[in-house]
């Protein structure tokens, strides 16, 4: 069985209420569109790799390794998903490496 895109938006979702904790936001209903705007923007950097990359120091705060537990776990989900989709493609005969995508 795949990796459902739900599984991927409900990890992104708990990465965001980390990050939202640390720009020190409440609950995310309470958010205005100028904070959902902000921690979607720094989500999508984490899970990027452009903050908290390997370079930074370590966050030893609770919440920073819970965040990059969070983000681990979101990249082994969207790894497998690549997989996966990978293994249907070369069971349709349509192997190809991802250099051949260019």
């Amino acid at each position: 069985m795949g990796v459902a895109m739900s599984e991927l938006d409900e990890k992104r979702e708990e990465i965001a209420v980390l990050i939202a904790a640390e720009l020190g936001l409440g609950d995310p209903a309470g958010w205005s569109e100028a904070d959902r705007a902000a921690v979607d923007r720094r989500t999508s950097e984490a899970i990027e790799g452009r903050a908290l990359g390997p370079d930074e120091p370590a966050d030893s705060t609770e919440a920073g390794t819970r965040l990059r537990q969070r983000l681990r776990e979101y990249r082994a989900l969207l790894e497998l998903r690549t997989d996966e989709a990978d293994a249907r493609l070369a069971e349709e005969g349509e192997v190809f490496g991802r250099e051949d995508d260019a």
